[in-house]
């Protein structure tokens, strides 16, 4: 299996340090967790892209204030899981967490899958780097987001709206991977009703369906409403990374910038839909899934967060940021473009940010 000093080191020869940058830029840690009472599962080694919105060039000249892809890095970094992937098979799973692509806000009065393939014909190395399989590829596994949730119907993609990755071994733990959008539906829809929402989620994941009762267009609709025009946010238009620049080095912390979940006010910002995603992982267990991590996007502010499960098992909400976006590590930092990725080997957890472009 790949060790996260080998990830590492690809992700330094993709994205060097700069002696002559006046912020080092190279690969930044932002957060790790590391707790084997987590056990989960050790086949393989598992990298989440988070959200990149791709949008045509033309469409994105309505949106000024916005950058909708650093096409050179995000090429660089796929060609680099291309190559980590072919040299070292069956050890690599690599993950979209969905809205690659911002069909939501194309303007060009294409269908949707008009609009997916225009876009996919601007970005054609990128998307053959990210669906091609080894060795011409990574062969992503690619989730449907809020933004581009018609991959999930179109015959050529359809891209699921979760994955489950499960634990052989009955004792260990589970992850829940998905874009987290309908945890913004959950919160705004069941504000004073989280235990209702948590049994109904449960119930859609455990149906293996990948539908919410049908509803998931009308959930689609909510999470983007107001968005569909104009410089808006997408995500959070700017996220400060929790915790500060984390020491140089990854050194041997178990935990580096993890938000406590269970303390504190639990309606704190850096705790969005933690307390949906752990209702979710306790109502789960009742299906026979034992979710001990949830992995998401969508935020678009890379983020750990951790906390008891309700049951004495310990749990994360393991939010990867965004690819799309502005970020700085710590306040009073300049604003950079997001760049962010997670890894998962097995109970290690971490968070990077990739390369430093001023924004």
């Amino acid at each position: 299996m790949l060790t996260h000093d080998e990830v590492l080191e690809s992700l330094h020869n993709l994205f060097p340090s700069n002696p002559n940058h006046p912020e080092g830029g190279g690969v930044t840690l932002v957060a790790r967790y590391n707790n084997a009472n987590v056990q989960l599962p050790s086949r393989r080694t598992h990298i989440f892209i988070p959200d990149c919105h791709l949008l045509n060039q033309e469409d994105a000249g309505a949106y000024p204030k916005y950058h909708f892809v650093q096409d050179v890095d995000l090429r660089s970094f796929l060609d680099g899981l291309r190559q980590l992937k072919a040299g070292r098979r069956g050890e690599l799973i690599v993950w979209h967490l969905g809205d690659l692509f911002d069909v939501w806000r194309a303007r060009g009065g294409r269908s949707a899958k008009e609009e997916v393939d225009e876009i996919a014909a601007q970005y054609g190395p990128i998307i053959d780097l990210l669906m091609s399989p080894p060795p011409g590829g990574c062969r992503a596994e690619v989730l449907a987001g809020n933004h581009d949730y018609v991959l999930h119907t179109l015959q050529e993609w359809r891209a699921p709206r979760f994955r489950i990755i499960s634990d052989d071994d009955p004792a260990g733990g589970d992850a829940l991977v998905l874009h987290g959008d309908v945890f913004s539906w959950v919160e705004r829809t069941f504000p004073d009703d989280l235990q209702a929402a948590a049994v109904r989620l449960a119930t859609w994941v455990s149906s293996g369906e990948h539908r919410l009762h049908q509803e998931d267009r009308d959930i689609v609709a909510a999470v983007n409403r107001n968005l569909k025009t104009g410089d808006q946010t997408i995500g959070m238009a700017k996220a400060q990374l929790f915790g500060g620049r984390p020491p140089a080095g990854i050194g041997v912390d178990a935990a580096i910038n993890v938000i406590d979940g269970d303390r504190g006010n639990e309606n704190a910002p850096n705790k969005e839909f933690y307390a949906v995603a752990k209702a979710l992982a306790l109502e789960l267990k009742k299906h026979g899934h034992n979710i001990r991590v949830v992995v998401i996007g969508h935020t678009h502010w890379a983020r750990l967060v951790a906390g008891d499960r309700g049951d004495g098992d310990p749990f994360v909400l393991m939010d990867c940021g965004a690819w799309f976006g502005q970020c700085r590590l710590g306040s009073g930092e300049p604003w950079i473009w997001s760049a962010q990725i997670g890894v998962m080997i097995q109970d290690d957890l971490r968070l990077y940010q990739l390369g430093w472009r001023e924004a």
